[in-house]
């Protein structure tokens, strides 16, 4: 009788019997757990999942990417995640800064990993159509802290959620990694995964072309304090447009970053870039403003 119990307990006990995002739930749980910071990183609440590490709570926003048509619409070509931190008083954290305080690798690498999961599992949630891109930020701190297995966690993951690495575009700031090479590593390595790679930030602080020509990525994002100058200064909109040319011509696509205004979205057209995202014409949200 004991044993028959006891195999009664264990078969109510498999992920079979659970509801499938609960399932989804205590697999990543438990590929996350081999971190040993939080045995339980990931929760549902409410119809989304919740992220925890120690008295930080994490939850996903995220900000429509649209592509430029050439009969003058935009069309919802990718969402980009973006979390949403609060402390134990629910006080809010910018995710930089909490990865900027973070002094142990192991415990960085942990947090990129959780906000990715985190992340999609939200994103699948909604039920995105197969064509709509999730863009995903990689942290500067985990592709120093990981060497030769650069995305095989996240590719695992993806394999278990059957979602193919080509619906998956990873952000990497082009300058906050010192070493080039270091970064054309990892990138490398992510490409031959099968995901999609854009450099952020373009044209903040260090970036510069060499790095383009040295990744090749697959979307460059235009930081938004150059759309900023291009709207304060005319003469910056030629050379703008010379930009999008050249990184054309490297075969990356361009996202224009900081659209706040319809001229800014009229000057990101006439410069030729492929894609646009900003406050006016979508904010950050949990819904992923799906057309109808």
């Amino acid at each position: 009788m004991v044993a028959a119990s006891l195999l009664e307990q264990q078969a109510l006990a498999q992920p079979a019997q659970l509801a499938p995002i609960e399932r989804d739930l205590a697999h990543i749980n438990q590929l996350l757990n081999a971190h040993q910071f939080e045995q339980q990183a990931l929760s549902l609440q409410a119809g989304r999942v919740r992220g925890r590490h120690e008295e930080w709570r994490f939850r996903s926003v995220y900000q429509p990417i649209y592509a430029l048509e050439a009969n003058g619409s935009q069309r919802l070509w990718s969402v980009e995640a973006l979390a949403r931190v609060t402390d134990g008083f629910g006080g809010q954290l910018i995710p930089t800064v909490l990865f900027a305080a973070e002094t142990s690798p192991r415990r960085s690498v942990f947090l990129d990993r959780q906000l990715r999961c985190l992340h999609l599992l939200n994103f699948l949630l909604q039920h995105p159509p197969a064509d709509l891109v999730l863009s995903l930020n990689v942290n500067a701190q985990h592709l120093v802290n990981v060497s030769e297995t650069h995305g095989q966690f996240f590719a695992e993951v993806l394999q278990y959620l059957q979602i193919p690495a080509s619906q998956i575009c990873l952000e990497v700031v082009e300058d906050a990694v010192s070493d080039p090479m270091r970064l054309y590593e990892a990138v490398q390595r992510y490409r031959s995964l099968g995901f999609k790679i854009a450099l952020d930030d373009f044209g903040q602080g260090a970036s510069n072309l060499e790095r383009v020509w040295l990744l090749e990525p697959d979307y460059v994002k235009l930081d938004k304090v150059l759309m900023r100058h291009a709207l304060m200064r005319p003469s910056v909109r030629d050379k703008l447009a010379r930009l999008v040319d050249i990184l054309h011509l490297h075969g990356a696509k361009v996202v224009g970053e900081g659209i706040e205004s319809a001229m800014q979205l009229d000057i990101a057209r006439a410069a030729g870039c492929d894609f646009v995202q900003g406050f006016h014409l979508a904010r950050p949200g949990e819904q992923l403003n799906l057309p109808v």
